[in-house]
């Protein structure tokens, strides 16, 4: 935090005890609980896979692809964040048999999972199904290879929730398995001209036995003239009354250091410019205040207006 400063609303320097003011409150933010808020990605552009079908089983190697196609037409600029989605049905069982992989039309690739739950060369890997529909994006929180790892049944499926993208195994430890990985970053280079075209979700049957179908996938794209985005809101008392010179504090994401803003006269405070895709912890702080939710963690992927605080008092 030494690298930012610190102004009050007028745009003064604050004194050192102002900043050790700021130093406790930060530490204190990070001890409370969190409340999660999810955004929907209104700028965000979605494409239907198609191709979608039954995996080839593979034997000692991996078996032929199945390649889901989405036809990408229209997106202006470069990629700032992406999200892939797919349904396994009927399900695919044995987890540990699959790679997927997304490709874009430049050949440029990123791996979303392989090798689950495998932790030496020769080990097949986890036993759980994929059943249902799985997403796989930057913002997810939601580890597979721990959740792979809490199977308690031969019959174990995979919940559907969303994931974050991992290293391929073999791994020493089931749990958290290899570390997680950047689709944005990954995509990031992808030139403009480039974006355009036939995208590819491959799936990959690597063992014997064990199959399953993909009945449906979707790809979604934000570009970077749209992957930035504002938070604002309003901190108030429990009779509705705005509060004054609140501190409040925006961590996470792609931020070095904490953005720092102080609510006005009537109690309203704005964030601009943080990048859309990622997760942000948005938190209060008062001396006089205690706050019915001092934080909040936030999906960003697009402006949010409202994100208020109340006081209990």
């Amino acid at each position: 935090m030494s690298n930012f400063r610190l102004s009050d609303p007028a745009g003064q320097p604050r004194s050192k005890c102002a900043h050790t003011a700021l130093r406790k409150a930060l530490s204190w933010m990070l001890s409370i609980a969190v409340t999660f808020i999810f955004t929907s990605p209104v700028p965000a552009a979605t494409y239907a896979g198609t191709n979608t079908g039954a995996i080839p089983d593979g034997t000692t190697v991996c078996g032929t692809p199945r390649d889901i196609l989405f036809n990408v037409s229209g997106f202006a600029g470069s990629v700032g964040s992406v999200s892939a989605s797919f349904t396994m049905s009927p399900l695919h069982t044995f987890a540990g048999d699959l790679q997927v992989t997304l490709l874009a039309p430049n050949g440029t690739s990123h791996l979303l999972f392989s090798r689950i739950g495998s932790n030496t060369a020769g080990d097949p890997g986890d036993s759980a199904n994929f059943d249902g529909t799985y997403t796989f994006n930057d913002i997810a929180t939601s580890n597979i290879w721990t959740v792979a790892a809490s199977n308690g049944s031969t019959n174990f499926q995979l919940t559907n929730t969303s994931y974050r993208t991992q290293a391929a195994g073999p791994s020493p430890t089931d749990s958290p398995g290899p570390a997680f990985t950047s689709m944005n970053a990954a995509f990031a280079s992808v030139p403009p001209a480039s974006v355009n075209g036939t995208w590819t979700l491959r799936f990959e049957d690597c063992a014997s036995t064990d199959t399953g179908s993909v009945s449906a996938a979707s790809l979604t794209l934000i570009s970077t003239s749209a992957a930035s985005a504002s938070v604002t809101g309003r901190v108030t008392t429990s009779y509705g009354s705005g509060i004054r010179n609140v501190m409040v504090v925006a961590t996470g994401g792609g931020l070095v250091d904490p953005k720092v803003t102080y609510t006005g006269a009537l109690g309203y405070y704005r964030f601009d410019g943080l990048e859309a895709g990622q997760s942000y912890v948005i938190s209060v702080a008062a001396k006089r205040y205690v706050f019915e939710q001092p934080a909040m963690l936030l999906n960003l992927d697009q402006n949010v207006d409202g994100l208020n605080f109340v006081s209990l008092q």
